[in-house]
């Protein structure tokens, strides 16, 4: 499984052209700009979430192969929320 590396969410906001307000001396984030960056960092966590699932999820089957079925903790604990920083 390739890992791929996904910033924290200080590291992405300072991909963005956006001057973020820490202080008085810099500029500020409009509302609409911060909605922005935040709906894109939050999409690199779905996508790589899926791509986890889509890896990592367990498929079980009866004794005479008739009938599948996915394991749902191993879709459930194929990304941890610890990912998102």
């Amino acid at each position: 499984m390739m890992s791929i590396k996904i910033p924290t969410a200080e590291e992405f906001i300072k991909s963005t052209e956006l001057v973020v307000k820490y202080d008085d001396t810099q500029g500020c984030v409009l509302e609409e700009e911060l909605r922005h960056v935040l709906i894109n960092f939050a999409k690199l966590h779905v996508e790589a979430a899926l791509k986890a699932a889509s890896e990592k999820a367990v498929v079980h089957a009866d004794e005479g192969g008739y009938s599948e079925f996915v394991d749902e903790q191993s879709i459930l604990q194929s990304y941890l929320l610890t990912n998102i920083k």
